[in-house]
């Protein structure tokens, strides 16, 4: 049975029936967790307080009028009424103070679970740029590698296009030194046909004679080409030439030959005198 006001306010002390006004349905909500904490203490104290002491009246009370229970009449019954209206300010008390800590433990997980929300959003997103990077990496190694290939068929492009050039200067050096020989060649051919058709034995000297006019023939050919563009040639003045330098060549061999002839009788002579003086020695 809750005690009211009214048979609180005739037992407790002004203290107490504050405390007791506390408890109540109305200021109860009105007070902080610290507050209500501080209440319950003061409550407990007064409810033991007082415990103890109707445990006390009813021991002298048992031995005084020798009954078990130790009441007689109203000796210690406000006592005990005092007791029962603290024990109940101590179980409001500790109600509300427990439903504040269930309010504030769905608080907590609110915000527990609203952390993790943002724990598990923040973590996608780490994701998703992780993943991003790696995509990004993958495009640059992709980009890196078509580089590479491209660098490569250049230097092999390049390669190939140095050695088609070495391979034609080659062909250009072998086909200059084949033009050459056949200069050379063809010269020498030139020369014996010369001392041939002169009608001369083909000495080294008779040789020698043919080739310079040969070369001279050369030289009068590739002197108007260095210096400015010949003009046209008439194929009356290109006989001429022809016809001048077999003239040359046949004088050539002709001197040549009658130079022979002449070193020959002058041997023959010297041998004929020598024959004679040895005659004569030996005689």
């Amino acid at each position: 049975m809750a005690y009211q006001r009214t048979q609180a306010q005739k037992l407790l002390t002004a203290p107490e029936l504050a405390l007791f006004d506390a408890g109540r349905t109305t200021e109860i909500k009105s007070l902080s967790k610290s507050q209500l904490r501080s209440k319950l203490e003061r409550s407990r104290k007064l409810r033991d307080k007082y415990r103890d002491l109707h445990r006390r009246q009813r021991v002298a009370l048992r031995g005084k009028s020798g009954s078990k229970s130790g009441t007689q009449d109203t000796a210690n019954l406000r006592t005990q009424q005092k007791e029962e209206i603290l024990a109940e300010s101590v179980v409001r008390f500790e109600t509300r103070l427990a439903q504040i800590e269930r309010e504030e433990d769905r608080d907590f997980a609110k915000l527990e679970s609203a952390a993790a929300k943002s724990a598990r959003s923040a973590t996608s997103k780490t994701t998703s740029r992780a993943k991003s990077g790696t995509a990004a990496k993958k495009s640059g190694r992709t980009s890196a590698a078509k580089r590479t290939a491209t660098a490569k068929s250049a230097t092999t492009s390049a390669a190939k296009s140095a050695t088609t050039k070495a391979t034609k200067a080659a062909g250009s050096a072998a086909a200059k030194k084949s033009a050459t020989s056949a200069k050379r060649a063809s010269k020498k051919t030139t020369a014996k046909t010369a001392v041939k058709k002169s009608g001369a034995k083909t000495t080294p000297s008779t040789l020698l004679a043919a080739k310079k006019a040969v070369a001279k023939k050369t030289s009068a050919k590739k002197a108007p080409s260095k210096s400015a563009k010949a003009p046209a040639t008439n194929p009356l003045d290109v006989a001429t030439q022809k016809g001048k330098v077999s003239g040359q060549a046949r004088a050539i061999g002709k001197g040549a030959a009658g130079q022979s002839s002449r070193d020959l009788s002058i041997g023959a002579h010297q041998r004929g005198q020598t024959r004679r003086a040895q005659a004569k020695r030996d005689s």
